[in-house]
Formats: C-alpha cells, sequence, structure tokens
C-alpha cells in the first residue's frame, strides 16, 4: 500500500457514480475495482440509505465498508456490522413530522434502514427513479412517534426547500444539521453527521492519514468530505462551490469522469479499464 498514491478513496454516489436514472458505467465500476485490488480502500461515500447503496458496492467488487446516509452510518455489506450510526433524536423528528402532515409536505422517513412515506406523491416516484429505493406508505408518519429515524428528507420544488431550510435553520439552529443535497431535497440529520466527519473517523480506524485520503464528489453535500480530503476531485458538472475547491476537476459523469480521474492518479491500465 505504500507505493499507492492515496490508501483511501471515498466516492460520492449521485452524480458520481449514479446518474440521474440510477446507473452506473461499467468503466466507472471497473476504474474503482481496480484500484481495490491495488490495495487501497474504495468507501462509497453516499446521502442514500445504505440498502440502496448495496449493489454499486456489489458491481464493484469492493472491499470497504459503506459510508451512507450523508455520515449517519458506515455498515459493511459484507457481514453487516456497523462501525458507526446516528440518529435524529425522537423529539425533533416528530416536530418535523408534524409540520410535514400538518402542511402538506412530503417527507421520507429512514428507520432501521427502512425508507417510510405518509403516501406515495410523485415526489415519491421521483425519489425511487432516482435512487432505486424501497418506499413502503405507512398511512401516517406519526405512527412511528417517539422513534429516532437515522434521516428524513422533505421533498419539494427548490424555491420551497430554500425558503423552508431558512425556517428550519431558526428554529433548530446547531441542534440539527440540514442541508440541501439536491435542489429538491432538504435534509434533516444528527448534527454531527456529514460525509467529512465519518470519514475523518473511517479513515482514523483504517490507520489512513488524512494526506493518503482523496475524496470525488460534486454536490454541496460533499462539500465538508472535499475540504477535509487530503486531495479533492470534483467531477465536470459539480456544483461551482464543489469545483472552487477542488484540486483537480475531472470531465463529467457523462464522460466517465470518475473513471479519467482514477486512472490518471494511480497510474492503471487503461486498456483493462476502458476497454478490456
Amino acid at each position: 500500500m505504500k507505493s499507492l498514491p492515496f490508501n483511501l478513496v471515498a466516492v460520492d454516489l449521485d452524480g458520481t457514480l449514479a446518474d440521474e436514472q440510477n446507473r452506473c458505467s461499467p468503466i466507472d465500476l471497473r476504474a474503482m475495482h481496480a484500484v481495490a485490488q491495488r490495495g487501497a480502500y474504495v468507501v462509497i461515500a453516499s446521502g442514500r440509505m445504505h440498502a440502496a447503496t448495496e449493489r454499486f458496492w456489489h458491481e464493484a467488487a469492493l472491499n470497504a465498508p459503506i459510508l451512507s446516509y450523508n455520515g449517519a452510518m458506515v455498515k459493511h455489506p459484507r457481514d453487516g456490522f456497523i462501525w458507526f450510526h446516528l440518529t435524529v433524536p425522537a423529539a425533533f423528528a416528530d416536530a418535523i413530522v408534524d409540520f410535514c402532515e400538518t402542511h402538506g409536505y412530503h417527507l421520507n422517513y429512514y428507520l432501521n434502514d427502512h425508507l417510510y412515506v405518509k403516501e406515495e406523491t410523485p415526489w415519491s416516484q421521483l425519489y425511487h427513479q432516482r435512487t432505486g429505493s424501497i418506499i413502503e406508505p405507512a398511512g401516517s408518519l406519526t405512527r412511528f412517534r417517539g422513534q429516532s429515524p437515522t434521516k428524513l428528507i422533505l421533498i419539494d420544488t427548490p424555491e420551497t426547500t430554500d425558503k423552508l431550510r431558512e425556517q428550519f435553520l431558526q428554529r433548530f439552529g446547531e441542534r440539527l444539521n440540514i442541508i440541501k443535497s439536491n435542489d429538491e431535497y432538504l435534509e434533516f440529520m444528527h448534527p454531527a453527521a456529514n460525509k467529512a466527519r465519518t470519514l475523518q473517523r473511517l479513515a482514523y480506524q483504517l490507520g489512513v492519514p488524512r494526506e493518503r485520503v482523496l475524496a470525488i464528489g460534486d454536490g454541496n453535500n460533499d462539500i465538508p468530505m472535499l475540504r477535509w480530503a487530503g486531495y479533492a476531485v470534483a467531477m465536470g458538472n459539480a456544483k461551482p462551490a464543489v469545483k472552487a475547491l477542488a484540486h483537480r476537476i475531472a470531465p463529467s459523469i457523462e464522460q466517465n469522469g470518475l473513471a479519467v480521474a482514477l486512472v490518471d492518479i494511480f497510474k492503471l491500465d487503461e486498456k483493462e479499464v476502458f476497454d478490456p
């Protein structure tokens, strides 16, 4: 492992590996597998629930745990062992559920790696299309009162989620981590849950120093992770704020930017990755 340029590679999922139709290129998967075969830890670092990331882990034939829920969970698909898990305090979760059900907003409720909604809506259909997540209508999310979910996502128009984010920040302040991971997604998590803090903790557990960590992403929720990593790669389709802090800008996801970056950085066999 000493001959590798980096020993831990954190790869965002949506917009980096998976497109909006939840498809990923075999080229990118082969590049990730090749890096893992060299001896590096290749970690999928996603905002999705763990269950919605596992198939990519298997398709790339990886061996490191998955960082999911924007850093609220680290779990290994091989044995189901949970390395790390943070949840939303029940009182805050109940308040968000009450607000959404009172005002008619769509809410995703993540509990025990299941995704519940009050009822199926165009927003739940959009989310399923993008992530492939299994969505379970619950009738009313108030049935989970007193529970501590891993995460909640309010889904609406970009203008509405912008406005509501300001309202919730005034209400909860720093008692919750409230972020927009996508134009339509307003996420609520434990205040210590973000990709950077969890990646730092995972790197420590794996014995990898910060300067030996490479992170690749495209979204605003990737910014803390990219700032913390020793080397940051932004996708060509990344948000401007993401590109501004990156050491390197890769081609877009449509151009296999992930594979292009990994092949160059790790000096992989181009034929093995692009034309096996």
